[in-house]
């Protein structure tokens, strides 16, 4: 269970190569925020707060809210581990190219330079620079990445109440499980941008088990190129690690089958993994609102190989089976019947 609690314990923003950043510290108190506008825009005026198609309209407005507006701010991200603290900025440029710059704010100093998928981690004690591509877990506040209508078709969508977040009115949406495969979610975005400002996941004993929430958050200023540009690049005698073999999606020689409903494939890459003397072979699914990885490597070099384990650590569950040769894991922040189902359908492609 050893790689269980490595992979686990690697903050859901990157899954990088299970080696980026670690996430530590303590949750600290709400800081001061620029305050946005208070009334939604009219399109959402006239609209009865009871209606579901509204409530469909808040959740697809989060969902671009998140990749279209320009905002930096910092937000903390907590679960029963503990929590840590991030400085984000956000940019989408006039090429259409989606820019991000990620900063933890505890632990060794690092930055995560993210345009589209494409991933830059700049580790300055190693000296080395990870590429990789944005291919799982949870990024705040880009929580939402399906269509809204296909969500709603395993959610129940409805709106909650309006409350005040770090300065910001904020309206709740609630997204409740149709089935057993997935957990619930609520979500609360800013009523005058639709930005998200706090979201909670609840297992399925309804107890929290992870959360995000902006404690300084700036939606009102337009955001420069050079904010969103790595503060190392331009040092010399950085190392290079690439934590895919291609910037594109490869075959990988495997699929699932079965998938519990809502769920499609996202991406398939063959990765490498710190500690790994071969490649892995990685394949990411997602229902719109939360995702679940399945590895693939061989039982020769694999460090666990058990023949069946089921387990949760905090808001993630694993499943890991022999197949064949080979050993299948799959993580998520699902339940465990959804890494099961996955995990038992994983066969190679014919």
């Amino acid at each position: 269970m050893k790689w269980f609690g490595n992979l686990s314990r690697t903050p859901r923003m990157t899954l990088l190569a299970a080696s980026c950043i670690a996430a530590s510290g303590l949750i600290g108190s709400a800081a001061s925020a620029q305050q946005g506008p208070a009334q939604p825009p009219p399109q959402f005026r006239n609209l009865s707060p009871a209606s579901s198609e509204l409530a469909i309209e808040w959740l697809d407005r989060i969902g671009r809210s998140a990749r279209e507006l320009p905002y930096t701010g910092v937000f903390v991200h907590q679960t029963a581990e503990g929590a840590s603290s991030t400085r984000i900025t956000h940019l989408l440029d006039k090429q259409g190219v989606e820019h991000e710059r990620i900063e933890p704010m505890e632990g060794p100093v690092a930055e995560i330079i993210r345009r589209n998928d494409e991933m830059y981690c700049y580790k300055p004690e190693t000296r080395t620079v990870s590429i990789d591509r944005r291919a799982t877990g949870r990024f705040f506040p880009s929580l939402v990445t399906g269509n809204a209508r296909a969500i709603a078709e395993n959610y129940h969508v409805k709106l909650g109440n309006v409350e005040r977040i770090a300065g910001f009115d904020c309206q709740w949406v609630i997204l409740e499980p149709k089935d057993s495969m997935r957990y619930m979610q609520k979500l609360c975005a800013d009523i005058g941008t639709g930005l998200l400002l706090r979201a909670k996941l609840f297992n399925d004993r309804r107890q929290v088990v992870e959360q995000f929430m902006f404690t300084q958050l700036d939606v009102t200023r337009s955001v420069a190129r050079q904010a969103i540009k790595s503060r190392f690049e331009h040092l010399a005698g950085w190392q290079k690690e690439f934590a895919v073999k291609s910037a594109k999606d490869t075959e990988t020689g495997w699929q699932v089958g079965n998938l519990p409903a809502g769920f499609r494939k996202v991406m398939e890459m063959t990765r490498n993994l710190v500690g790994r003397p071969a490649p892995v072979s990685h394949l990411v699914f997602s229902d719109g609102v939360l995702s679940v990885s399945v590895f693939v490597e061989s039982a020769q070099i694999a460090p666990n190989t058990a023949t069946s384990v089921l387990a949760e650590d905090g808001p993630t569950s694993f499943a890991m089976r022999a197949v064949a040769d080979h050993q299948v894991t799959v993580m998520g922040e699902v339940p465990l019947a959804a890494v099961q189902t996955i995990a038992d359908g994983v066969t190679r492609r014919r």
